[in-house]
This record gives structure tokens, sequence and C-alpha cells, in this order.
């Protein structure tokens, strides 16, 4: 058999098509997180998100967050709220998520550091109060 140009061409193509192949085979098998699952009708309403932000921009200071031996505590401001809520998001995997539902009483909240892996978390904190929300997210690194 010859190697003239024509046959290595025909090889070149072969060989580059098992290479996509491949590709889409490994693809398929790869899991793909999402950031949020419904992020589109969230990025619709992104301008609500940042009303909130606005909001609670005077109480931002008010937030600590600290690491405590065997707990990661949590203290916010004094706050009278119809609906509050506090979400640990992960980035890397909402499989590590953690979200809790507080009351307005409340000020300091302490959580088990066994609950959470080591790495980049980012604290959420929702409440609503006489019809007006407000939003507050800080990083935070669990050791």
């Amino acid at each position: 058999m010859k190697w003239n140009w024509g046959t290595k061409i025909f090889i070149a193509i072969v060989l580059f098509m098992l290479l996509i192949i491949g590709f889409v085979i490994a693809s398929f098998q790869h899991t793909v997180n999402l950031v949020e699952k419904d992020y589109y009708p969230k990025g619709q309403i992104y301008q609500t998100r940042l009303d909130e932000i606005k909001n609670a921009i005077t109480l931002r200071d008010s937030f600590i967050i600290e690491k405590v031996e065997n707990s990661i505590v949590l203290i916010l401001p004094e706050i009278e709220a119809d609906t509050a809520s506090i979400n640990f998001f992960r980035p890397s995997g909402n499989q590590f998520d953690r979200v809790y539902d507080i009351s307005s009483g409340d000020t300091i909240f302490k959580f088990p550091r066994n609950e959470f892996i080591r790495g980049k978390y980012k604290i959420k904190v929702y409440w609503k109060s006489d019809g007006t929300a407000n939003y507050f997210e800080r990083d935070f690194f669990v050791d």
C-alpha cells in the first residue's frame, strides 16, 4: 500500500473524527452543576435583587461572621421580619448548600462546623419586613 497524500489526508480526517466523537462521549459523562437551577428567570428580575441589596446597605456592617472552636457563629442585627432565611451557598456544588429559616427575634446563630466542608461559601441573608425586601451576602471560608 502506498502512502500518498490522499491516504494521509484520509487517515487525518478519520483520526480527527474519532477525537471529536471521544470528546462528545466524555462530555455526556461529565455532570454539570449549575449555580442555580432557575438562573434565567432570576437573571431577568435582577434589578429587584439590587433594590433589596440597597435596602439592606445601612445594616451591612452589623452582620458578623466568626469561627469559634467547633461552630460558625453568625450575629445579625435585630430584624423585625415577616420572613427571613440564611443560605450558605457553596459555589462548587449545590449538594453542600445549607438553608435555614429564621425567626425575627433571634440575632445569634450557631452552626456546627462539621456540617460544612472546607472551602468557600457565600452567606446569603434574606428578610422581608413591612413589605420591604432586604438582601445581604458575604463570602466566608471554612477551614
